[in-house]
C-alpha cells in the first residue's frame, strides 16, 4: 500500500512537469491551432497590462518564450503555406500549358512554319496588344518563336536578293506585326547584318543601293543592319583622323582638290551641288569633316581651303 502510495505521488508529480514544460517554436509548428491560442492569449495579457500601466508585467509577457515561440510558429507557418500554395498554382499551370501545347502541337502537326503563323495569328485573344497570360497564349507563344526561328533559319540559307524577293511576296497581304512578313523582315535584317560584318567602308558604302533600295529603305536592313555597319566603320576613319594630324590633313586637302575639280567644269549649279554633295557625304571627306569638327576647327566644312601643317 505505501509503495502504491510513493508510485502515485511520483505520477502526478511527473504529469504536474509535464503539463509545466515550455513548448517551443517547433512544438507549436506542429500545432498552429495552439500556437493561435497561445498567441491570442499572449495579446489578452498584454493588452490587459497595458490598461493597468504595468510595464514590468507587460515587459515579462513581452519577453515569454512561449509568446514568442508561438508568434515565431505562426509567422513560419505562413511562409511555409504561401510557399506550398505557390508550388501548387505552378504544378497546375505546368499541367495546362502541357495540355494546351500537346492541342496545339496536334493541330499545326505537318503544316510549314508560314502556315503554323497564321493559325497562330487567328488567335484572337493572344494577338491583343496586352495578350492575356492564359497557358493557351503561353504555349501558342512558345510554339510561335519555334516557328519564327525555323523561318528565319530556312530563309537566311539563301543569298540576301533571294530573302527580299521572297519577302516581298510573303508581305503582299499580311503585314501584321507578327505575321509572316515581319518574320521575313527580320530573316532580311539578320542576313543583311552578317553579310556586312566583315567588309570595310568602301565596300558598305558600295553595297548601300543594294540594302538600302527604294524598296527596302524603310526597313531595319537598311536602317540597322546597314546603316549600323556604316557607322562602326565611319567611326574607325573619324578616329584616325582625329587622332593622327598627317592622315587628317592629307585626307582633307585631297577633298579639297575634289572640290575644286568639280568647280573647274563649269556645270550647272544642280550638277555641281550634286557631285558637292556627294563628295561630302561620303568616305573619305565626310570622315574627315567629322574629324575637323571633332577637332574643335569649326562646324561649316565647304572644303574650300586647304590645312597647312
Amino acid at each position: 500500500m505505501k509503495n502504491l502510495k510513493v508510485i502515485g505521488l511520483v505520477l502526478i508529480a511527473g504529469l504536474g512537469l509535464a503539463g509545466c514544460e515550455k513548448k517551443n517554436q517547433e512544438y507549436y509548428l506542429k500545432n498552429v491551432d495552439s500556437a493561435k491560442e497561445k498567441l491570442k492569449e499572449c495579446r489578452n495579457d498584454l493588452d490587459k497590462a497595458f490598461r493597468q500601466k504595468d510595464e514590468k508585467l507587460f515587459e515579462k509577457i513581452k519577453n515569454d518564450t512561449e509568446c514568442q515561440a508561438a508568434e515565431n510558429a505562426i509567422k513560419e507557418d505562413r511562409i511555409l503555406q504561401a510557399k506550398l500554395e505557390k508550388e501548387r498554382k505552378e504544378a497546375e499551370e505546368k499541367q495546362a500549358l502541357e495540355t494546351e501545347m500537346a492541342a496545339i502541337r496536334d493541330q499545326i502537326a505537318g503544316k510549314s512554319w508560314q502556315k503554323s503563323i497564321n493559325e497562330y495569328m487567328k488567335v484572337e485573344e493572344c494577338n491583343k496588344f496586352y495578350t492575356t497570360s492564359s497557358p493557351k497564349c503561353k504555349a501558342w507563344k512558345i510554339v510561335y518563336d519555334e516557328k519564327v526561328d525555323e523561318g528565319k533559319k530556312e530563309l537566311k540559307q539563301l543569298p540576301y536578293e533571294d530573302i527580299k524577293e521572297q519577302m516581298i511576296s510573303i508581305c503582299k497581304l499580311d503585314q501584321r506585326q507578327g505575321s509572316n512578313c515581319a518574320v521575313a523582315q527580320s530573316a532580311l535584317e539578320e542576313k543583311a547584318t552578317e553579310d556586312l560584318a566583315n567588309d570595310d567602308i568602301q565596300t558598305i558604302e558600295s553595297k548601300k543601293p543594294l540594302y538600302c533600295a527604294e524598296d527596302t529603305y524603310t526597313l531595319n536592313a537598311c536602317r540597322k543592319s546597314w546603316e549600323k555597319a556604316f557607322d562602326r566603320e565611319s567611326d574607325k576613319h573619324v578616329k584616325l583622323f582625329t587622332d593622327n594630324d598627317d592622315e587628317f590633313i592629307t585626307t582633307f586637302n585631297s577633298c579639297v582638290d575634289k572640290m575644286e575639280a568639280i568647280e573647274k567644269q563649269n556645270l550647272k549649279w544642280d550638277e555641281q551641288n550634286s557631285l558637292e554633295r556627294k563628295i561630302k557625304e561620303t568616305y573619305p571627306c565626310h570622315q574627315a569633316k567629322e574629324a575637323y569638327i571633332k577637332r574643335g576647327m569649326g562646324y561649316s566644312v565647304n572644303f574650300k581651303n586647304k590645312i597647312e601643317k
